[in-house]
Parts: C-alpha cells; sequence; structure tokens
C-alpha cells in the first residue's frame, strides 16, 4: 500500500485517484486489536459521480493514524480568497430556496449535499430563504470571516440576489471573492451547468446534478465571474452575470412559470406551445445598437458546440487565473451602499452614453422584426442549453444572438432550431445570427414581448443597454484537465 502524487495504490484493488478524494477517516473500537481506515471516494462511474468508500485494514490504530495523517496532507484544500486569516473555517453556510424548481430542494440536499458535506468534515448552516430578495439581505449582513463559502441550493435566480447583496456591502471588493458554489435546485441551473462544463466535470443536464456540485466545495478551485452592468428604461440599473433576453426565449423562460410542477421539461412545453403560435406571439419590432467585437477567432469559436474537441476552442480558452488572495486594503466605505444605481455607478468597462441619448458612429444599428434577441455571457443558458459553449465565465465579450423574422421560414424552421439547442446545432442553423459585442442597446418599438435579466422579469417593452462591468464574483469549480 503507498500513496503517490496522484493516486492511492491498494494491492489488489483499483488505484484511487487524490483528485477524487474528499476525506478520510479511521474507524476503530477500543478493545480491537485492528483499525481501519475509510476512504471517502467520489469516482466517475459511466460518466457520473458516485460514491465509492474504500475500506483499509491496518494492524494497529498507530499505523492507521500515519496512514490517514499522510493521505490528509494530500487532501489540503485551497484557501478561501476572501479570507484574511491563514486558517480554514470548515464551515459553509448554505442556502436553500424551498420554493425553486419542484420545491424539494430541502429533500434533495438531505439526500445528496449534506451526506458530502459530512464526508469531507465540513460543516454547515442553513438558512431556507423565505422571500424575495432575501438572500440579498443576509449577504448584506452576513460575517463572510465565518464561513469558506456559500452553497446555494437552488436556481440562477437565488445567485442573482446573492452577487447583489455583495455588491452593495460596505467591503464590497473583498466580499465578491466570497466564493458561491451553485448547487443545481432549480429549473435552469445555467450556472452550474457552465461551472461543469468548464471543468470539464460531466453532468446531466436533464437531471439534478447536486452530487458533483457539492464535491466542487470540498475540493474546490476559485473562478471569476464575471459580471455586466444593465441600464433598464423602466426598473433602474441592475447586475447580470448570464443573460438579458427579450422576445421569444423570454416569452418560453417567463411563460413556463405556469408548467412549474413539470420540472426542467416545463421549458419545453412552453417553447411548443409558443411556436405553434409565432407569428401571433413572437415577432416584435425593435431597434438593436451594438459595438462590435473584430475578432475572426472570437466569432469563429461561436460556431464550435459543446461536444467538439476542447482543443478547437484555441490554446487557453479553459484557462483561469486564480482569483487573487483579498490582503486587508481593499477599500472599505463607512456604509452600504442604499441602491444598486449607487453600487453599480462608475463600474463599466466600456463607456456608453445613458439609455436616453443618442449613440456616436462607433456603434452599428439596426431596425427590423425580430423573433428575438439575446444578450449572452454564459455557455449555457439552462442545464440543458448549451447555447454558446465559447462562452468563457469571465470575458467582457457579450454575444448578440438574434433571429431575424425575415429568415423565418415556418413555425417548424424555428421549431427545429430550439430542438438543435440541445446538442449547440443551433450556432449554425441559418435563422440565428451571433454577433460578439463590447456594448448592447436593444430598444422595442412597442410594449410587446417578456424581458428579463438572468432569468428574472422586468417590464415588458423597456429599453435596456449592457457593459461589462470592472467586477467579477467568485465561483466555485474543481481542479479540470482539458
Amino acid at each position: 500500500m503507498s500513496i503517490t502524487e496522484n493516486e492511492v495504490l491498494i494491492e489488489g484493488r483499483p488505484s484511487i485517484s487524490i483528485d477524487d478524494v474528499i476525506g478520510v477517516r479511521i474507524e476503530h473500537e477500543d478493545n480491537a486489536s485492528t483499525s481501519s481506515v475509510v476512504v471517502e471516494n467520489f469516482p466517475l462511474v459511466k460518466n457520473r459521480r458516485s460514491y465509492r468508500p474504500q475500506r483499509v485494514n491496518f494492524s494497529s490504530l498507530d499505523e492507521a493514524q500515519r496512514f490517514r495523517h499522510s493521505l490528509q496532507n494530500r487532501l489540503s484544500r485551497r484557501h478561501p480568497p476572501h479570507l484574511l486569516k491563514k486558517e480554514l473555517n470548515n464551515r459553509v453556510l448554505v442556502l436553500i430556496n424551498p420554493f425553486s424548481g419542484q420545491q424539494q430542494a430541502e429533500k434533495l440536499w438531505e439526500i445528496h449535499g449534506a451526506k458530502v458535506l459530512q464526508a469531507a468534515s465540513i460543516q454547515s448552516d442553513i438558512i431556507r430563504t423565505e422571500y424575495r430578495q432575501h438572500a440579498t439581505e443576509i449577504m448584506l449582513d452576513l460575517d463572510i470571516d465565518r464561513y469558506d463559502a456559500v452553497l446555494v441550493m437552488s436556481g440562477d435566480g437565488l445567485v442573482t440576489e446573492i452577487i447583489c447583496g455583495l455588491i452593495m456591502r460596505k467591503d464590497r471588493e473583498r466580499a465578491l471573492k466570497f466564493p458561491i458554489c451553485h448547487v443545481p435546485g432549480g429549473t435552469s441551473n445555467a450556472l452550474a451547468a457552465a461551472i461543469c462544463y468548464t471543468c470539464n466535470e460531466p453532468f446531466s443536464p436533464r437531471n439534478l446534478f447536486i452530487l458533483e456540485c457539492c464535491l466542487m466545495a470540498t475540493r474546490p478551485r476559485y473562478l471569476p465571474l464575471r459580471l455586466y452592468v444593465v441600464e433598464t428604461q423602466y426598473d433602474g440599473t441592475r447586475s447580470m452575470f448570464m443573460s438579458a433576453t427579450w422576445g421569444l426565449i423570454a416569452d418560453i423562460d417567463l411563460g413556463s412559470e405556469r408548467f412549474r410542477w413539470a420540472g426542467m421539461i416545463r421549458l419545453h412545453i412552453e417553447a411548443i406551445l409558443r411556436i405553434l403560435q409565432l407569428d401571433k406571439v413572437a415577432t416584435y419590432r425593435a431597434r438593436l445598437s451594438y459595438i462590435p467585437v473584430n475578432c475572426k477567432r472570437t466569432s469563429r469559436n461561436t460556431m464550435l458546440r459543446f461536444n467538439c474537441d476542447r482543443k478547437l476552442f484555441g490554446e487557453g480558452h479553459f484557462d483561469y487565473i486564480d482569483v487573487d488572495q483579498a490582503t486587508g486594503d481593499e477599500p472599505l466605505r463607512n456604509a452600504n451602499f442604499s441602491s444598486m444605481e449607487e453600487a453599480l455607478e462608475g463600474t463599466s468597462l466600456v463607456k456608453i452614453p445613458p439609455l436616453d441619448h443618442p449613440l456616436d458612429e462607433t456603434w452599428e444599428t439596426v431596425e427590423g422584426n425580430w423573433v428575438m434577441a439575446n444578450v449572452s455571457t454564459l455557455s449555457h443558458l439552462g442545464s440543458d442549453i448549451p447555447f454558446l459553449p465559447s462562452a468563457r465565465l469571465d470575458e467582457t465579450t457579450m454575444y448578440l444572438t438574434l433571429i431575424d423574422w425575415n429568415t423565418v421560414k415556418s413555425r417548424l424552421h424555428v421549431g427545429h432550431l430550439f430542438t438543435f439547442m440541445e446538442g449547440s446545432k443551433h450556432l449554425a442553423h441559418p435563422c440565428m445570427q451571433i454577433i460578439p459585442v463590447k456594448a448592447v442597446r436593444i430598444e422595442p418599438l412597442s410594449q410587446e414581448g417578456h424581458f428579463a435579466i438572468d432569468g428574472e422579469p422586468f417590464r415588458s417593452g423597456s429599453s435596456f443597454q449592457v457593459v461589462p462591468s470592472r467586477f467579477c464574483s467568485t465561483v466555485v469549480g474543481r481542479k479540470w484537465s482539458t
């Protein structure tokens, strides 16, 4: 029996990858002459994580303790970037939205999530959110030094609330380094899917991949998640990390709430109903303006599917610089920000005119009838929708995706496009236009068409514009190989 740099070798058994081990414990009875060490092992079995503990017997307690100590030293977790002290807390905060998805989040956490933390000897405090913006309130006043991370058992909406709270804190420069681990408990779970895809971690898009995401929290890598500024006509300024959608995709996402009982399939039910009524419910007139990104590689990569050879994306595409460690010298205000408008003021990386001001010649503008206009920044719009696999978590480029009504031959034509999304085949569909942009403004010329930011509804018919901010939040991923 031996422990190498990457493996645990036990005679007569398959080798155990160190990367698959999250804990090690001793089982010993007072009067027993032997002791056992249990290796908490979660290898990939048929492309899914599975619990496969390995028990190793030793002739004495001292021998077992030496083995445990040697293996435990290989399992040291990375230091959370927000912590100023050297010691880990070995404690996380778990926020559960009991109303998300099919309202099974609490039960699923007990079945899958809690057991992972127990195996890794990580303690947790659990808070169940009770109302809209509850998570924002929690983050505003949270003692982040008490925890190594926050685990979010919900859909993408609760992640949005958490980020809003961190942005508005008086110590936001350090608070945005507080790691967020998205555990899929909702309907779309786009962020969790995007992180798994980035980390080359297999997951089941139609089933909740709770185990895979919880395991990341036990052996974490801390990745930057770019935040964006959305100025809206009626609802002020908002932050964004995933998408701003207008037209058919927003119609489907928001309209499908009536089928929440159906789980993830609710989106497909609503899509069928909407597409059957296409010319009546999804043809909207708008003026679209954008500053293009003139990069051939970026444009070429938008055609790459999620299951293609990852080398095709180019050298370094899936490489990330770890989030910088907090120093204690970060700016500190006297009080929290009073609003998102105040918190986001002056944070844009691209300087553009206010929404009600005209644009200059650096912008390209087109007016027409559209089925949808979507501003995307993640690889996924849902766990089973690899919408734009080339999008990185941290990049400042956004992707304006359009369906021009004049390119639609029939309802079936658009139906094919949405059917193809599961395999990313929609990227080459003749209806779809994908434009990498530095900034974008969308001005509906009627009050029709739903509008959503990160899946949350805002006033229909609202004009809006999006630019990248200088801020990144911090999300939990895992070590991977490309």
